[in-house]
């Protein structure tokens, strides 16, 4: 029984990526394999970090935006713009009530689930400097973060606020840069990583319980049960560490990649790992045996930097998976030993793959319809545009003429302007300065047609006078 997950990918082509199992007869041999379910290109930057909790799916990235995906209809959901610096880390509560995000502008944000309105924002989280990690507890009423201050805060989330502060700065071990911040299962226990080593903490007693030397620097961590963890390493191997085991007692290395283990995760009794290489693997653990058994392998052609993976039977609806391949490629299927009915079904689904957003899969009905509105849509903006532009061109002719009579009042009056007439024009130029610091939009536009008509009002009344004195003369000489 093939395990019902989806392998999510982020890459610093920009690109989330997903990827399923299926099984396929190859040769006339049943053979599991990973195939590409949707590769979407939403960021305009590198992911660097994606969580996933239920149906819902964040990706935060170099863009200082985050992406909400409701895997239920396969969608983009919504676009968090809270942050002001790259996105470090997301990560669900296990309640699914809320969203923890973390980033470089120093800020630790809780969002809420579904109303994704800001509900928590502790601006100097780490005194202002970067937040780095963000891990939430299993009971989701506590999280642990660092920052750039190496100082690992332990937060208290029903009252929001920090319950106490650990310096790491003395614990040379852990280096300038603590690493691997993770819970364990039942959340007794947590990780921290150093240049060659990983410590277990016991969050009861805030000391370390097993720190365990490691022949390569460790990348990521992921925890198996309550007392046992893997460490993907840089040199491609993945450490084995139990609890239970004799202090003294080295890890277990099982050779996984032959670059370094750049993610991993586990879920539904399966291991997935992927390396800096692009390569994804899936693996079966045997907890007694601490052993990994290889069930299928992929390569996505691009640099991933972070991982997780989504349980299709927590909603019930279990995709099928397309051929959309690689990023901004279609992949062709294979034809051999299909019958027709099944090549001509994937011609079908190959034409309703678009180069859009999230959306993977379509079916026929709404992609017709959407057709339809689409050139209806495009009928109507092609009249639209050429009414605007016969509306543009007799507008810029009504312009020229009336710029020409304007020039030509002003060439006939050329009289010195009195002094009433001066006090007018500053207090037109006041009120519109006072208009336009008032308005925020288009202030320029509003304070020339001000301007415009009273000095209009101007002239009539130079006009006026003097045809009043031409009249009073006349009746004196009568």
């Amino acid at each position: 029984m093939l395990p019902n997950i989806e392998v999510i990918v982020g890459t610093y082509t920009d690109f989330l990526l997903g990827y399923q199992l299926i099984q396929k007869k190859v040769h006339g041999e049943d053979k599991i394999q990973l195939k590409a379910t949707f590769a979407d290109k939403s960021h305009a930057g590198s992911l660097k970090c994606v969580a996933v909790q239920g149906p819902w799916i964040a990706s935060g990235g170099s863009d200082d935006r985050i992406f909400i995906y409701d895997m239920r209809t396969r969608k983009q959901s919504h676009i968090l713009h809270s942050h002001s610096g790259t996105i470090n880390a997301v990560v669900f509560s296990p309640d699914l009530t809320h969203l923890l995000s973390a980033s470089a502008d120093g800020h630790l944000m809780a969002t809420r689930v579904g109303s994704w309105t800001t509900e928590g924002d502790w601006r100097k989280a780490h005194a202002g400097n970067p937040v780095t990690h963000i891990a939430c507890h299993p009971s989701s009423r506590l999280a642990l973060s660092l920052g750039g201050d190496q100082i690992l805060n332990t937060w208290n989330l029903v009252k929001g606020r920090v319950a106490y502060r650990t310096n790491l700065k003395s614990k040379r071990t852990l280096g300038s840069s603590p690493d691997c911040l993770s819970w364990s299962a039942d959340g007794k226990h947590f990780t921290l990583s150093g240049p060659l080593v990983l410590e277990i903490w016991n969050i009861e007693s805030a000391s370390v319980v097993r720190s365990t030397k490691t022949p390569s620097k460790p990348i990521c961590v992921t925890w198996l049960n309550e007392l046992t963890c893997l460490v993907g390493l840089e040199n491609g191997n993945i450490a084995w560490i139990s609890l239970d085991a004799d202090d003294d007692e080295t890890p277990t290395l099982i050779e996984a990649h032959e670059t370094r283990v750049k993610a991993m995760s586990y879920l539904n009794e399966h291991l997935v790992t992927i390396s800096s290489a692009g390569e994804i693997k899936i693996w079966s653990p045997d907890i007694d045996e601490k052993s990994l058994t290889q069930i299928a392998s992929v390569n996505i052609d691009c640099r991933p930097t972070c991982l997780a993976l989504l349980d299709l039977n927590q909603f019930g609806n279990v995709p099928k998976a397309d051929h959309s391949g690689d990023p901004g490629k279609q992949q062709q299927p294979d034809s051999r030993n299909q019958p027709e009915e099944e090549q001509e079904e994937e011609n079908r689904d190959m034409d309703l793959i678009k180069p859009r957003s999230f959306v993977s899969i379509e079916y026929e009905q709404d992609a017709a319809k959407k057709a339809g509105k689409s050139g209806k849509q495009n009928q109507k903006e092609d009249k639209d545009s050429d009414a605007s532009d016969s509306s543009d061109q007799s507008d810029e002719s009504e312009n020229q003429t009336t710029n020409k009579n304007a020039k030509k009042k002003q060439m006939k009056v050329k009289q010195k302007p009195t002094a009433k007439s001066s006090k007018q024009d500053d207090h037109s130029e006041s009120e519109s300065e006072n208009d336009s610091d008032s308005d925020d939009f288009d202030s320029s536009s509003s304070s020339e047609n001000e301007r415009r008509p009273r000095g209009r009002k101007v002239a009539n009344k130079r006009k006026l006078n003097t045809s009043h004195k031409q009249g009073a003369k006349q009746t004196k000489k009568k």
